[in-house]
């Protein structure tokens, strides 16, 4: 069965057999394995995508028909109304309006002017700087703390921005991984935490666009905060993720990671995918070495770039300060190979990192399970290019680790980006899709 949604102009009242049909909800559905989920081109959604779980051979699919942009589902708050601003000292002003979870972040004009965290109230002084004096509370938030949210600003916040977003934790993420599910033409935007998150199996993620993910307080003592845009929990087996666009997440695009139950990854695939603006890394692996996994023919610019930088010094605060951070490649936390761990890292473009390459600090006979071949490195940082285990490599010695080599040009980014488009729909008509090469804003 296919279901068409239309959350705008769609009735409850209809079967959702055709667009024609289409029903205004969807969480009431009986969906069955095998069935569709439809949203319509344009609907612009401020709640997460509850999704069902298929079965073997019958996946439940999410996502999208129609003409124009693909469904966005928003993690974030409008607080553009002028009138929700109070100025309580100069250019400082405060949000009146209750939120219902803790700021993670601010985006500003649609995502062109970045917005900076100050972990004290005095510290605000130049525009876009914003404080919540709830940072940290996380899941606790309904603990009785006052919250008090702040921005600077050269005159009321809502009239010098042309539009507001105010990104909150809400419900952790906006998705919940679910097994045997397929997610396509999809755009997830301003999540505080995660985007995608949950241990799962059997899931597909394609022609989908990750947009501000990320900037939640994880431990307000030591200063540092978190969010990944597709995370697998403990598991993460038979996984394909391909043609998605990433575009400022605060820590990885797409991890596997866990606790003391961690299994290794098994047939992760991650294939023509387009990674910009991350603080953490394009992918990061950790705990266990994936087995018969695959990170291919994908574009990564600016590892340590977008908001992740805002307000910090190089290296930012993480759990390995003060060694770098912001890597095309991050793996670490691997104590020791898996049995058939393997790990292909091919025909990739990494463009400049404030850390590395590939960043591997993992033990040395999982780091002969990482196979790389085909890869270009565009960087001017000549001294850092990737690290391996204990050693360090500076681009001029990248040759003794694998088949690998630097070069020293700038690409044409433009061209790089625009062809990516070109053949993929990811991000397609968001709004949000151009990208900025003039060093300000990548978006």
């Amino acid at each position: 069965m296919i279901y068409y949604i239309d959350p705008a102009n769609g009735s409850d009242r209809l079967d959702g057999s055709s667009p024609e049909k289409a029903r205004k909800s969807y969480r009431d559905l009986d969906v069955k394995p095998g069935d569709s989920i439809l949203f319509r081109r344009g609907s612009f959604i401020r709640d997460c995508l509850y999704c069902v779980e298929g079965a073997p051979g019958a996946y439940v699919s999410y996502g999208a028909y129609g003409e124009g942009a693909n469904p966005v589902f928003c993690g974030s708050a409008d607080v553009s109304d002028p009138d929700d601003w109070v100025e309580v000292s100069p250019n400082v002003w405060e949000y009146k309006k209750e939120l219902s979870t803790e700021v993670c972040n601010f985006i500003f004009d649609n995502g062109r002017i970045g917005a900076t965290l100050r972990w004290d109230e005095d510290k605000l002084a130049a525009p876009g700087d914003w404080y919540d004096s709830r940072i940290g509370m996380g899941d606790h938030s309904a603990e009785p703390v006052a919250q008090r949210v702040l921005l600077y600003s050269v005159g009321n916040p809502g009239r010098v921005r042309s539009h507001i977003e105010c990104v909150l934790y809400g419900k952790r993420c906006l998705v919940q991984n679910k097994s045997y599910t397929a997610l396509g033409d999809l755009c997830f935007y301003g999540s505080g935490v995660h985007g995608l998150s949950g241990g799962a199996h059997h899931v597909r993620v394609e022609r989908c666009s990750f947009l501000f993910i990320g900037g939640a307080v994880w431990n307000r003592g030591l200063r540092i905060r978190f969010g990944n845009a597709i995370e697998f929990w403990n598991i993460g087996d038979d996984i394909l993720i391909e043609d998605c666009y990433f575009n400022n997440i605060y820590d990885s695009c797409i991890t596997q990671q866990g606790g003391q139950n961690t299994t290794p990854a098994h047939r992760l695939v991650m294939r023509r995918n387009l990674f910009v603006d991350y603080g953490m890394a394009a992918y990061e692996g950790r705990d266990r070495m994936p087995v018969d996994c695959e990170f291919s023919d994908n574009i990564c610019l600016y590892a340590g770039g977008g908001f992740t930088a805002f307000g910090d010094t190089i290296p930012r605060s993480s759990e390995i300060y003060p060694q770098p951070m912001g890597h095309h490649l991050f793996i670490w936390r691997i104590t020791a190979p898996s049995d058939g761990g393997s790990f292909t890292v091919k025909n990739n473009i990494f463009c400049e990192a404030t850390g590395a390459a590939i960043y591997s600090i993992i033990d040395d006979g999982a780091n002969a399970q990482l196979r790389l071949s085909g890869n270009k490195y565009y960087t001017t940082n000549r001294d850092l290019l990737c690290r391996f285990g204990d050693r360090s490599y500076s681009a001029d010695e990248l040759g003794s680790f694998g088949d690998e080599g630097a070069v020293f040009e700038k690409p044409d980014i433009s061209s790089l980006v625009g062809d990516w488009f070109g053949r993929s729909r990811a991000g397609r008509g968001e709004g949000l899709a151009k990208l900025f090469t003039d060093g300000t804003a990548r978006i």
